[in-house]
């Protein structure tokens, strides 16, 4: 029993350590414990974002971030500052929220609200089903809360 504990501990460590990848993040669905969970630790987060003069230098969601290109190098680079910054660290920890769940759940959030933003415009006309629908569904849901937290991040969503 306590080789089978070590073994899954040691499978979920080197689970984190994996770089999240496209289909990861794809496949990703935004459930309403998961954004409550973000949104404790976003509220954390918010705080000290705006008490850290570091973070208006070096945003936390800078727009190579939330705006790149490549997903795989934007969680990467998100999930290495959660991780590496101690108050960041501190306020997944206190929400009991690791950094690749917190990372997963912000970009996806982040596209799912964009996406809604093409769709209402008329910019886009559908979103293809499956996670990626679903998730634009939930933003469309949850839309105030989703905007308020984008907000206090400090994520500009045009």
């Amino acid at each position: 029993m306590l080789l089978l504990a070590a073994a899954l501990l040691v499978s979920g460590q080197r689970a984190d350590s994996v770089r999240i990848d496209r289909r990861e993040l794809a496949e990703y669905r935004l459930t309403t414990a998961e954004f409550e969970q973000f949104r404790k630790a976003s509220a954390r987060i918010a705080m000290l974002i705006a008490d850290d003069a570091s973070f208006r230098a070096e945003p936390l969601f800078s727009e190579e971030i939330t705006q790149s290109a490549d997903v795989t190098e934007a969680s990467a680079a998100l999930e290495a500052r959660l991780r590496s910054h101690a108050g960041l660290s501190e306020a997944l920890t206190a929400a009991k929220m690791s950094p690749r769940d917190y990372t997963k759940c912000a970009l996806t959030l982040v596209a799912a609200r964009l996406a809604l933003g093409f769709l209402d415009s008329g910019a886009l006309k559908a979103v293809p089903p499956g996670a990626a629908a679903d998730n634009v569904a939930f933003v469309r849901a949850h839309r105030a809360a989703v905007d308020e937290t984008l907000t206090d991040l400090a994520i500009e969503i045009r």
